[in-house]
């Protein structure tokens, strides 16, 4: 006859592998990133949980006469303050360009999901991003004052296993002689769900879309994919071409992202 601290342990052992087998309480959907498209994810990260997510970019550009590629490491680091809200911080991280080399402006913002998605009724996951670019990099990447900007991003779940996003926003920046202009941000995303770890995705994006006195317009093409090497861990890559002449050339972009 067993006794009772047997019967106990076996209690305990039973009690504990019913709760890793069957509680979905705790259990997380597969890590949802920005990255590695342009267009970013129109949901946050979980409450409690941190994510970050690091490029390593390669950026080809003909435009000037120091024709060469350029490099950086920027970064995305997201903890979740509450249901649909989060935390974020965007550092630029090292970057090398034109025989420059250090580190570049961080940014500070929140994301707010303001909508779920229902396919049935074709609504889209709606979220909205705000972040501040502050001026804190080395000497040859500081920007100028503050640069607050505003995104939105939809998201729509469509047959067969794609997703549209799209992501219009509106920047407030500073040139070097302290000029204040306002520029759109757009981008439009097309993704499709291979199986259960793979995604890929084929792009357009804008990062700046403003008078050509202020720099005009910044567009390139875009296609990449991603690998879900667990629940939380994804890798990801993305290659772009210039889709006009005041853009850089080409660009390479490697990511690796992590829930923790």
């Amino acid at each position: 006859m067993p006794t009772r601290p047997q019967i106990y342990a076996t209690g305990l052992l039973a009690t504990a592998l019913c709760l890793l087998g069957t509680d979905p309480v705790h259990a997380l959907d597969a890590i949802d990133t920005d990255g590695p498209d342009y267009v970013e994810s129109s949901e946050v990260v979980p409450q409690d949980h941190t994510q970050y997510e690091v490029d390593f970019t390669s950026v080809r550009d003909r435009r000037t006469a120091s024709t060469g590629n350029s490099f950086s490491t920027p970064g995305l680091l997201k903890y979740g303050i509450a249901r649909d809200l989060e935390l974020r911080f965007a550092p630029s991280g090292y970057m090398s360009e034109h025989g420059q080399s250090g580190l570049g402006d961080s940014a500070l913002g929140v994301k707010w999901h303001s909508q779920d998605r229902d396919p049935v009724r074709g609504l889209p996951a709606v979220s909205w991003i705000a972040h501040v670019d502050i001026p804190s990099g080395a000497k040859a990447f500081e920007g100028v004052a503050l640069r607050p900007s505003l995104r939105s991003v939809l998201t729509w779940d469509l047959p067969h296993e794609f997703a549209l996003g799209l992501m219009p926003g509106i920047k407030s920046d500073t040139d070097a002689q302290g000029h204040r202009y306002t520029s759109a941000i757009f981008g439009a995303v097309l993704n499709r769900h291979l199986n259960d770890q793979w995604r890929a995705f084929i792009e357009a994006s804008a990062p700046q879309i403003a008078h050509a006195s202020d720099g005009g317009i910044l567009a390139s093409w875009d296609i990449g994919t991603a690998y879900l090497v667990n629940n939380d861990l994804q890798l990801g890559a993305r290659g772009g071409v210039a889709a006009n002449r005041n853009t850089p050339s080409s660009f390479v972009l490697f990511e690796i992202a992590q829930r923790f």
